[in-house]
């Protein structure tokens, strides 16, 4: 059998890896249009917190190494068009060679591009977004170039972004339309405390604000252009909306109405012999009604794990996803999991909640660290349907046990009596979720 895989990010590494250790009899080829394999995206914040040496360090595998497991790999290979009656690949290669390669089985892992809704980006190159190796070494010469930047968009990439850039001197904006930060991932019981520490690390907040335009961009400083201000900045990273890209197959595969390749639970498409993954597909949520675009990169290696077993014909499904996320910024490790309390509202869930600022650590010890902690639960059934950690105490594998414990639909009183370990060195006699849910049970029965 011959596999052709589109793509050589996380999720085409991982169908391509997970092929070859389950069949080294299959041949593979893997197709990427750049001329580097298994740089992450966020290396440039990496390289900011001078957790390596250099940018091109970010990076877990090589095309050497593919090659060496038996793997074809054609680099700076662009595909210019998919035959799926002929079951043939036509691509171009850098010198303008081209070829076509037939397949038996065909794995789309194209990925995502960022871009900025309703907003058209001037030609400028001190407007732009970073993703690959090629971006993100450019925009690494522009932010430390620039003495005052603008960064459009509160996700994740956003934050993480303003820690990494905090204590260098510059003048940073922090641009999002919504009314709070991280609001995907986090109430605002959570992102109220992170904003406050942010603005005190100095980074300026303009929370509720749409960037509209960018005005008088051949100057320095230029101005980014919002709902009510004038922001003047020498630098503007977008970091905001990913879309999938899809474009190879939207005129004969199903597509959702979010501009996902509609998948089976084995990421088969409506084509039987072409499978997609990572963030071209939508994931089921749990206890979501919909299927939702979430470019996350644990979706991604799940989801490529599920297709290659399918191709290889051991049937292999894919349940369900409750976004669960991790980051360290401004001195916290946030977590998260499953629904927050405002989604859940927008889901028509009925949801009861709680949240807490919980010690650690037994009051006779020296070091005392707090946690603060939000539990959601379904209203009546009482099973948790969401989970959010935030502490200057590293929790953050406490989030996988809130996660398996939603998509295995705990109640309320499992979670109370759930048997988490005790050292009277190091904890409490009740773990962090254990506490909150007992918290709760306390405030939600008390005569």
């Amino acid at each position: 059998m011959k596999v052709i895989i589109i793509g050589a990010s996380h999720g085409g590494l991982q169908a391509a890896l997970t092929i070859k250790r389950l069949d080294p009899k299959i041949k593979i080829v893997l197709i990427e249009k750049r001329d580097n394999i298994s740089f992450v995206s966020s290396g440039i914040i990496i390289k900011l917190n001078e957790m390596v040496d250099e940018l091109d360090d970010v990076r877990y595998t090589s095309a050497e190494e593919l090659q060496s497991l038996g793997i074809d790999i054609y680099l700076e290979t662009a595909v210019t068009a998919i035959d799926p009656e002929r079951r043939e690949v036509s691509y171009e290669l850098s010198t303008g060679e081209r070829s076509v390669e037939g397949y038996d089985k065909l794995i789309l892992a194209t990925g995502s591009n960022q871009f900025s809704l309703n907003l058209t980006l001037p030609n400028n190159d001190r407007i732009s977004y970073f993703k690959s190796y090629t971006s993100s070494l450019e925009a690494l010469h522009k932010l430390e170039e620039a003495k005052s930047i603008s960064i459009v968009g509160g996700g994740y990439i956003g934050v993480e972004l303003c820690d990494a850039l905090k204590d260098k001197g510059k003048e940073i904006h922090l641009i999002e339309s919504a009314d709070t930060i991280l609001f995907r991932y986090i109430d605002k019981e959570l992102s109220e405390i992170l904003e406050k520490e942010m603005m005190e690390a100095g980074i300026q907040l303009h929370l509720n604000e749409t960037v509209l335009n960018f005005k008088n961009t051949e100057e320095l400083p230029f101005v980014s252009e919002t709902t009510t201000e004038e922001i003047e900045n020498e630098y503007v990273v977008i970091a905001v909306n990913a879309r999938p890209d899809t474009k190879l197959v939207q005129d004969f595969l199903d597509l959702n109405s979010n501009g996902t390749i509609r998948v089976n639970e084995h990421m088969q498409t409506s084509d039987p012999n072409i499978y997609a993954l990572g963030d071209v597909v939508s994931y089921p949520v749990h206890n979501s009604f919909r299927h939702s675009f979430i470019p996350l990169v644990n979706n991604v290696v799940r989801s490529a794990t599920v297709a290659a077993m399918n191709v290889v014909g051991n049937p292999m499904s894919y349940t369900t996803t409750q976004k669960t996320t991790a980051t360290h910024v401004f001195g916290h490790y946030i977590v998260s999991t499953g629904l927050t309390e405002a989604e859940a509202v927008f889901e028509g869930i009925d949801v009861e909640s709680i949240f807490l600022k919980i010690p650690y650590q037994l009051p006779y010890l020296k070091l005392q660290e707090d946690v603060y902690i939000k539990l959601v639960f379904s209203k009546g059934e009482n099973y948790l349907i969401g989970g959010q950690i935030m502490s200057t105490k590293d929790v953050t594998q406490i989030i996988n046990t809130l996660s398996l414990a939603i998509e295995k639909e705990v109640t309320l009183n499992e979670l109370v009596t759930m048997d988490f370990y005790f050292n009277p060195t190091l904890n409490k006699p009740m773990g962090i979720i254990s506490q909150a849910a007992y918290e709760f049970m306390i405030r939600k029965y008390k005569k």
